[in-house]
């Protein structure tokens, strides 16, 4: 026979691990998880290549990036005017 006492804690570790599972394995929560992995990858991808380019720039690899974010800058402003 079981004593009292581990039974009582087993029986609440069952349900926890219950809890556990059901928390999980749900739909909504592995979407979520998805959802924050995915949008993370994206945010790191991007920061790496800003971070890369403006070093590359400050290098002088790339001396056409500048030209070409001028240009860029300029379009923006101008269909910001009107």
């Amino acid at each position: 026979m079981i004593d009292p006492e581990l039974k009582e804690h087993l029986e609440k570790i069952e349900k926890e691990l219950i809890r556990m599972h059901k928390k999980t394995t749900s739909i909504s929560h592995a979407l979520l998880r998805g959802v924050v992995y995915g949008a993370g990858y994206i945010v790191g991808i991007v920061l790496v290549i800003v971070i890369i380019g403006w070093i590359l720039n400050i290098v002088g690899i790339i001396p056409a990036f500048s030209r070409e974010a001028a240009e860029f800058r300029t379009v923006l402003e101008n269909v910001g005017r009107r």
